[in-house]
């Protein structure tokens, strides 16, 4: 069974597997470890607590590899889903797409396309 790239497998170094959650929970609170806090996203610092990243092989094994910092990211804007062409992509509302108007090329945010416009690599927006 495939393990998405997206998933984040964390372990301790006596290979006991670490809930992300409760450890972003819990460091959040010791100001030393908060490297960032803010619009963009949260960043804690781990280097010190013996954390791996396991990372799936093409064996099905797994290479743990140390961790330094978690980051969490906030989306200050809503996401949208926009096909253009034959791809339903999933974007940022202030996401820039240069479209074509005419002769020329303007850019425009992903909360402002509309069905018909057509971008300068030459893909329809459709929704």
């Amino acid at each position: 069974m495939g393990i998405p790239t997206e998933q984040i497998i964390l372990v301790d170094s006596d290979g006991k597997l670490v809930e992300v959650d409760a450890l972003v929970e819990r460091l959040r609170g010791e100001p030393e470890r908060v490297l960032a806090d803010d619009e963009v996203g949260l960043v804690l610092y781990v280097a010190d607590l013996g954390i791996y990243n396991l990372k799936p092989t093409d064996g099905g094994e797994f290479l743990a590899q140390p961790v330094t910092e978690i980051f969490r990211p906030r989306f200050s804007s809503r996401v949208l889903r926009k096909q253009i062409g034959p791809t339903v992509l999933s974007v940022t509302a202030d996401a820039v797409f240069v479209v074509r108007d005419g002769n020329t090329l303007k850019k425009v945010r992903a909360e402002k396309l509309e069905p018909g416009m057509m971008l300068a690599s030459g893909e329809k927006v459709y929704r």
